[in-house]
Order: structure tokens, then C-alpha cells, then sequence
């Protein structure tokens, strides 16, 4: 994909947090629940996102799901960076079981959630609660994950 700087520019500049709006020529438009389901795919109906952030520590939770714990994993926050997973989780090893495959897909999936569609400030770390929304494979398909990602400041 090759990005249209000239397009993002003209974009940004007409952005207007107080609104949540682009002011363009014709008119004000803004990003709709639709426009979430074209552009990521991700549900807006289903079940509604609950993560309900369990007593077990973090670096149990990161064992469970992922098989490993990074080392500068701090047990209150309960974050992990990117780059870790990135650095972890990018090679599959041959002939993986289906538990280490589950592993790489989790870990994968939450940098896609910590870094792209939940991003927090830094936007270089994910946090472990949504490993608890993919813990079971059956059951992350029917959360309306849409409905949480691109929410748009209230003025």
C-alpha cells in the first residue's frame, strides 16, 4: 500500500476535534459504525467487550496464553510492548504444535489490538487484558470489536 501524503495532509487539516468532523467544500462528514466495518472488517454487532481482569497476575495470564513471560513484564500494569511480541513471535517454528500456534496467533493478534486498533498513548504497548477477549478462539469471533476501536473524542 503506498500512502497519499498530499490526501493525508488535505485530510488532516480538515479535522475538527471539537466535532469529530472533516469540513470538506461540500460539506462536514465524519467516520461512520459502517465505515469501521469496511475499512477493518471487525464486527459492530455481537457480544459487547467486557474484559473482566481477573486475580491471577499478569505474568500468569502471559505464561497461559502466550508460553512465555517477557522480562520486563511489570505484574500491576499488565503491558507488554510490541517489539517484544514482534521479536518473540515472529517465527514459527516447524512442525509447532497447535498449542504453539495458538500462542503465535495471540501474540499476534495483540499487537494488532495494543499497537493498531486499541493503541494506547505510546502506541508501543499492548495491554494483556485482550489476551482475555482471545483466550478462547470460539468466542472472540462473536465480540463486537468494531464498536471499540476508531471512538472518536466527545467535545
Amino acid at each position: 500500500m503506498n500512502p497519499d501524503a498530499s490526501l493525508i495532509t488535505a485530510l488532516v487539516e480538515r479535522w475538527r476535534p471539537e466535532t469529530s468532523t472533516f469540513h470538506l467544500p461540500f460539506g462536514e462528514i465524519t467516520i461512520t459504525s459502517e465505515d469501521v466495518v469496511t475499512l477493518s472488517g471487525l464486527a459492530i454487532d455481537g457480544d459487547v467487550v467486557v474484559v473482566d481482569i481477573p486475580d491471577e497476575e499478569w505474568s500468569a495470564i502471559c505464561l497461559r496464553l502466550l508460553g512465555r513471560v517477557p522480562a520486563d513484564l511489570s505484574g500491576g500494569v499488565g503491558v507488554v510492548r510490541i517489539v517484544w511480541l514482534r521479536d518473540e513471535f515472529s517465527h514459527l517454528p516447524e512442525n509447532a504444535s497447535k498449542e504453539v500456534i495458538e500462542q503465535f496467533a495471540r501474540a499476534y493478534a495483540l499487537s494488532l489490538m495494543g499497537g493498531v486498533l486499541f493503541p494506547d498513548r505510546s502506541g508501543s504497548t499492548g495491554h494483556l487484558q485482550y489476551l482475555l477477549l482471545i483466550e478462547d478462539w470460539q468466542r472472540a469471533g462473536r465480540f463486537a470489536l468494531g464498536s471499540c476501536c476508531f471512538i472518536l473524542p466527545v467535545p
